[in-house]
């Protein structure tokens, strides 16, 4: 009796086994063929992936080269690849950037990361901690810095790119031919009086631009970085004259859909900052 029972469990555990191994084999039993038909259209030398689920899509992650994690949605359309790569691998113009920054002899470089994202230009982010702080710097390739953002580590689908409505990038390339769209973000912040906004960073003309709609949809302004040696001789005048003691910290050229345009000037004396707006006329506007 004992010699059967014997022979029962050892074969109940062959059975387990082989179930275990077939297990082991299949690495997604739950990932629809269309989304491995998906992967395998767009990488079609991988192996070893391992599929995961992240905020309501399946990321495949892999290895080629460096670490690479590819974001489809459920009906398997790409939306997302992100590759882990070292410093030295960045293109040399973000590098010379990096290095001309004030992160770069401060900061200690945690993590850098290229963005390919669907209707978007490539994106480089390099993730430099001090102490506490972390900071992500945005770049494009040709070196310009998007923007800098403290990093939360609430980054489970920071990256994912916010789909833009065939109005705003219909206005986009009828205003700004030929432009690249580089990042998309909608404030959430109740408390922010651009609650709601969607804000869309592109390159045009090779210079860096911020383009704000209303929760609407609707053009709100579009501003853009300019040099002291940019400013028109009418606001270097103001400035030399009213704000002297002053010094000149950063200056923008802002364009509202109200058709009002001025530069915004960011003032430094000491603890002391102060902004002021200047229009081509040399008046100084509320």
């Amino acid at each position: 009796m004992k010699l059967k029972k014997f022979a029962f469990l050892l074969a109940l555990s062959a059975i387990w086994s082989l179930q275990s191994c077939d297990n082991n084999d299949d690495e997604s039993p739950n990932v629809p063929v269309e989304l491995q038909n998906a992967l395998s259209s767009k990488y079609p030398n991988v192996t070893n992936v391992k599929w995961e689920s992240k905020a309501g899509y399946y990321v495949a992650d892999f290895y080629d080269q460096y670490e690479i994690s590819a974001w489809f949605t459920q009906d398997g359309i790409w939306k997302m690849t992100e590759t882990d790569i070292p410093l030295s691998a960045l293109p040399q113009e973000i590098q010379a950037s990096f290095e001309n920054s004030e992160y770069y002899l401060t900061w200690k470089v945690d993590d850098v990361d290229k963005l390919e994202r669907d209707g978007f230009e490539i994106i480089y982010v390099i993730e430099v901690e001090k102490q506490n702080q972390e900071v992500d710097l945005h770049y494009s390739a040709n070196g310009t810095l998007i923007k800098s953002i403290v990093d939360t580590d609430n980054d489970e689908d920071e990256y994912l790119p916010v789909q833009l409505t065939e109005a705003i990038k219909n206005f986009i390339y009828k205003n700004y031919s030929n432009a690249l769209i580089m990042e998309v973000d909608i404030e959430n912040d109740r408390n922010d009086k651009y609650y709601g906004y969607t804000e869309v960073d592109i390159i045009h003309n090779r210079i860096h631009k911020e383009i704000l709609f209303d929760s609407n949809g609707n053009w709100y302004s579009t501003s853009w970085e300019v040099h002291k040696n940019e400013l028109p001789e009418t606001v270097r005048n103001v400035i030399e004259k009213q704000y002297k003691e002053y010094n000149l910290d950063d200056a923008e050229y802002i364009e509202k859909a109200n058709d009002t345009k001025y530069y915004r000037i960011d003032l430094e004396l000491g603890e002391t900052d102060l902004t002021v707006n200047i229009d081509s006329d040399g008046n100084v506007i509320p």
